[in-house]
C-alpha cells in the first residue's frame, strides 16, 4: 500500500516538476528565515536583557545647597519616587573620577584652596526616563543621560528579533496555505480517477495518501533547501558582526535537523487537512 502511495506521489511530482519545485522553494525560504531569526534571537539574547536592567544616571544638584537642604531634598525624592535608589557621591569620590577622566585637573584639585565641587547624586530607576522630571527642578544643575549604547543596542536586538520572526510567520502560513492550493487543485484535476476509485471500493487511505506524499515530499525539500539557505545566511550575519567585534551568532546541528524534519511535516498538515474538507463536503453533497 505505501509502495503504491509512494509511486503515485512520485508520478504526481513528476508531471507538475515545476509547481512541485516552486512549493519546495516557497516553504524553504521562510524555514530558512526562521533558523535565522532563531540564531539572531540567541546570540542577542544578552543584549536584550542589557535594555532590561537599570540604569545609574548622574545628577548634578546645585553648588549652592548647604549639606542640610541635600539631604531634605534626597528624601522628598526617595518619598515621591520609591523606586528610585539614591545615592549620594562623596567629593573626595568625584573629584577622584574627574582626575581620572581629565588628568591634568589633578593640579587644580590639590591646590592649597582646593576646588569646590558642585554635590553629585546617582540613581537607579527601573525607566530612566522618567528621570527627565528633575530637569524642571531648581536645585538641579544637570541630569546625565538617560540611556546607553548598551540599552539602545538592546532594544534594537529585541526589535529586530521580532520583526524578523514576524515576516518569518507570515511567509510560513503563506508556504502552508500554498501547500493546500496546491493539493485543492490536485483533487480537481484527478477527480475522475478519485471517483472510479471510490466506486471500485478503495479505502480513503488509498485515495489521500498519493496527494499527502506528493505534498510531503517538496517539503522535505524545503527542510534540506531550509537548512542549506540559513547556514549560509548564519555565516554571512556572523561575518558582518565579526568584523565589528562582536560574537557571531552559530547555527547549531540541531536546528538543521529541526528543519529537516518540519519541512514535511508544515505542507502534510496542509494536504491532509484539505483533504479531510473535501471528503466531508463530498460526503454531504
Amino acid at each position: 500500500m505505501m509502495g503504491h502511495a509512494f509511486a503515485e506521489g512520485w508520478a504526481l511530482l513528476r508531471r507538475r516538476w515545476l509547481t512541485s519545485f516552486s512549493l519546495a522553494l516557497g516553504l524553504a525560504v521562510p524555514l530558512a528565515l526562521a533558523a535565522l531569526t532563531a540564531a539572531v534571537a540567541q546570540w542577542s539574547r544578552p543584549l536584550v536583557h542589557q535594555n532590561e536592567e537599570r540604569l545609574t544616571v548622574p545628577v548634578l544638584l546645585h553648588p549652592r545647597m548647604d549639606e542640610r537642604q541635600r539631604k531634605e531634598w534626597i528624601m522628598t525624592q526617595k518619598k515621591e519616587h520609591p523606586d528610585w535608589e539614591i545615592r549620594e557621591v562623596p567629593p573626595e569620590t568625584l573629584s577622584k573620577r574627574l582626575v581620572l577622566w581629565f588628568p591634568y585637573l589633578q593640579d587644580f584639585f590639590e591646590g592649597e584652596e582646593g576646588a569646590e565641587l558642585a554635590p553629585l547624586v546617582e540613581i537607579r530607576a527601573p525607566d530612566p526616563e522618567e528621570l527627565k522630571v528633575l530637569d524642571s527642578s531648581p536645585a538641579v544643575i544637570a541630569t546625565g543621560p538617560t540611556s546607553s549604547v548598551h540599552r539602545i543596542l538592546g532594544r534594537m536586538a529585541g526589535e529586530t528579533a521580532f520583526l524578523m520572526a514576524l515576516i518569518c510567520g507570515i511567509q510560513l502560513f503563506v508556504a502552508i496555505l500554498m501547500a493546500g492550493v496546491w493539493t485543492h487543485l490536485e483533487i480537481y484535476r484527478h477527480a475522475d480517477e478519485i471517483s472510479i476509485m471510490r466506486l471500485v471500493g478503495a479505502t480513503e487511505m488509498a485515495i489521500r495518501s498519493p496527494l499527502v506524499i506528493a505534498a510531503v515530499i517538496p517539503g522535505f525539500m524545503a527542510g534540506i533547501m531550509g537548512a542549506v539557505g540559513a547556514n549560509f545566511l548564519v555565516l554571512q550575519v556572523g561575518r558582518v558582526v565579526g568584523n565589528l567585534g562582536l560574537g557571531v551568532p552559530q547555527f547549531s546541528p540541531l536546528m538543521m535537523l529541526v528543519l529537516v524534519l518540519v519541512g514535511p511535516v508544515l505542507p502534510g498538515i496542509a494536504a491532509i487537512f484539505t483533504l479531510a474538507r473535501h471528503a466531508r463536503h463530498e460526503n454531504s453533497s
